[in-house]
Order: C-alpha cells, then sequence, then structure tokens
C-alpha cells in the first residue's frame, strides 16, 4: 500500500531499508500486522514483509521519520528487530544516515558560484 505523502517517486530524501526480524512471522495474519504497524507511520511510503526471509523491506522518508522510529514501533507490536552484532551495526548506521539526512533537507542553499551570498 503506497501513500501519499506530499513526496514525488524517488525523492531524494527516500530511502529503503531491509529490517531483519529477531523471531518468524508465523503466518500471514503476523506480515500484514507488522506491515500495518510502519505504514501508520508518518513518512512510511511502504513496507512489505517476507515471512520466509524473516525481513520487512521499507520505504520512508527521512524528512519525516527514521530508522529507530521503525524499529521502536516493531518492538512495540512484538515483531523485534534482529540482534546480532551486524544487525546493531546497521541500525546504527542507517540511523546516523537518517539523522544527517535530516539536517541537510533543512539546510539552506549555498550560493551559486555567479551570485555571491548577500550580506546580514
Amino acid at each position: 500500500m503506497i501513500r501519499n505523502n506530499k513526496a514525488k517517486p524517488g525523492s531524494a530524501w527516500e530511502v529503503k531499508r531491509k529490517i531483519h526480524l529477531a523471531a518468524d512471522l508465523a503466518n500471514p495474519a503476523d506480515a500484514t500486522i507488522a506491515e500495518r504497524t510502519l505504514n501508520d507511520i508518518d513518512g512510511v511510503l511502504q513496507a512489505s514483509a517476507n515471512p520466509a526471509k524473516r525481513t520487512i523491506l521499507v520505504r520512508y522518508l527521512v524528512t519525516k521519520t527514521d530508522y529507530q522510529t521503525l524499529e521502536h514501533r516493531l518492538e512495540a507490536a512484538e515483531f523485534p528487530p534482529s540482534e546480532s552484532r551486524w544487525a546493531r551495526f546497521k541500525s546504527g548506521w542507517y540511523q546516523s544516515f537518517d539523522l544527517t539526512g535530516r539536517e541537510n533537507a533543512g539546510a539552506r542553499p549555498s550560493a551559486c558560484c555567479n551570485k555571491p551570498p548577500a550580506r546580514s
């Protein structure tokens, strides 16, 4: 399900992340609940679960949400992310990218080479 969050497809602030889960999605209903949990977050464009691989693929805007928020929502819905060393590393890495992206999205554009910045 793709929701309209006022972003064009392929926006510069859109990212796609794969979240590995600690437990199996025992049945299709669990996959649906996990997808709805993430799709209800403002800024999530699409979430799709793959029960066979215990993963959820999420497309979202870093200007509206971040990786850590996604993980916390999954934990609250009783679908905790994997706790492996690699998963924890990627979680911190993705969170850092998301926060940097959000800061960059809010930054003023730099002066063009033929237009010097205005004096304050």
